[in-house]
Order: structure tokens, then C-alpha cells, then sequence
């Protein structure tokens, strides 16, 4: 033992050698509390999100005929166009930028993110326009004047 002091070698823990029972019961015990405070952890977001479900069907139901109403229908329906239009807008130009001849020298592959993310905005643009399309024909339907 003096020889591995004066050397500098730490004794080296080996496989075979079992684990004293007290390290395996803190194991045990280490692992049941955090799975305890796990299980509590879930039942408290489950709750808020019980509240602010419940808070929001009030609010709905309270306010359905104004959030029904002409104003605020359209002013939803035109901003909804507007940024799916901008949307539209700002991809289009991006890859009018990028194609041009002056950005050949510095053009890069696009990663992953940047595809998924051009993707993304294609599609949520398109999806805006049909449920756009469709609410006008499904209200007049509903509710003809």
C-alpha cells in the first residue's frame, strides 16, 4: 500500500468485486423517490392542464356569439390571407435570392432544418388558404342570409 502511495497510483475498482448492500439499498432508494416525485410531477401538470381546459370552455362558451360574429370573423379570415400571403412572400424571395447569378459563389447546400422549415411554411400557408376556403363556403351554408 505505501508503494502505491508514493508511486501516485488510486487502487483501481474491479468488476468482480460485489457492491457493499448499503450502496445497492441507496440505489433503491434514489430510484423509488424519483420515481415518486415523477408520478407527482405528471398529476400537477395534469391538473393545470385540467384548469386551464376548464377556464377556456368557459370562456368559450360565454363568449361564443361575439367570437361568432361578423367583425371579428372577417378580421381573422383577412389576417389569416395576410400572413399566409407573407409567408408565400418571404419563401418565394428567399429562393429568388438564393437562385440568382451574384449568390452562385457563396451557395450552400441547404441543411435539413432550412428544408423542413421551407416545408412547413408551404404547407401551413396552404392549409390557411383551404380552411379559409372552406369556412366561407361552410358559414354560408350554415348560415345563409
Amino acid at each position: 500500500m505505501e508503494n502505491r502511495l508514493q508511486v501516485g497510483e488510486a487502487p483501481v475498482p474491479t468488476l468482480a468485486q460485489p457492491k457493499p448492500v448499503s450502496g445497492i439499498r441507496l440505489s433503491v432508494v434514489s430510484l423509488t423517490t424519483s420515481f415518486i416525485q415523477g408520478i407527482c410531477v405528471l398529476a400537477v401538470g395534469i391538473n393545470a392542464a385540467k384548469v386551464i381546459l376548464g377556464i377556456t370552455s368557459v370562456a368559450a362558451s360565454g363568449g361564443s356569439a361575439w367570437i361568432h360574429s361578423d367583425p371579428v370573423r372577417f378580421g381573422l379570415r383577412y389576417l389569416s390571407l395576410f400572413l399566409s400571403f407573407a409567408t408565400l412572400w418571404v419563401i418565394w424571395n428567399g429562393w429568388r435570392l438564393r437562385n440568382r447569378s451574384a449568390a452562385s459563389w457563396r451557395k450552400a447546400p441547404l441543411a435539413r432544418r432550412e428544408k423542413w422549415s421551407i416545408a412547413f411554411g408551404l404547407l401551413s400557408s396552404v392549409i390557411s388558404w383551404i380552411l379559409i376556403v372552406a369556412e366561407v363556403f361552410a358559414h354560408q351554408k350554415m348560415h345563409p342570409r
